[in-house]
């Protein structure tokens, strides 16, 4: 009978060493699991605020050059009302040394007239 209660006990003692061991690795596990979610989680919210610096940066780069845009834009629309006001003094220039041709060239004939005739 001393037998059989030794390996009963000994029965006991295995099965509580396994049980204990079945649950250390179940909570193990759980917690383990926990851990990596957490590290996940950790670098996800990383990647968003890397993101979101990212896009705060590019955004203010978009701003700025709006802006330069906006400059260059009003820039070209003085320029092209220079261009127009050149182009009016020139065409206003031209007819003028038109008129001076034709005052000369009239001038010219009158003496050429005028010395034949006399």
């Amino acid at each position: 009978m001393s037998n059989y209660n030794v390996l009963e006990n000994i029965n006991w003692l295995v099965a509580a060493i396994s049980t204990s061991g079945l649950v250390g690795w179940f909570l193990g596990r759980r917690r383990s699991n926990a851990e990596t979610k957490g590290v996940e989680i950790d670098n996800e919210e990383k990647e968003v605020t890397a993101d979101l610096n990212n896009m705060e940066r590019l955004t203010n780069r978009l701003n700025e050059l709006i802006v330069a845009l906006d400059n260059q834009m009003a820039e070209n629309i003085k320029l092209k009302q220079e261009l127009h006001a050149l182009r009016v003094a020139l065409e206003h220039e031209r007819m003028l040394y038109q008129e001076l041709i034709k005052k000369y060239e009239n001038n010219r004939n009158n003496e050429l007239s005028a010395t034949t005739s006399a």
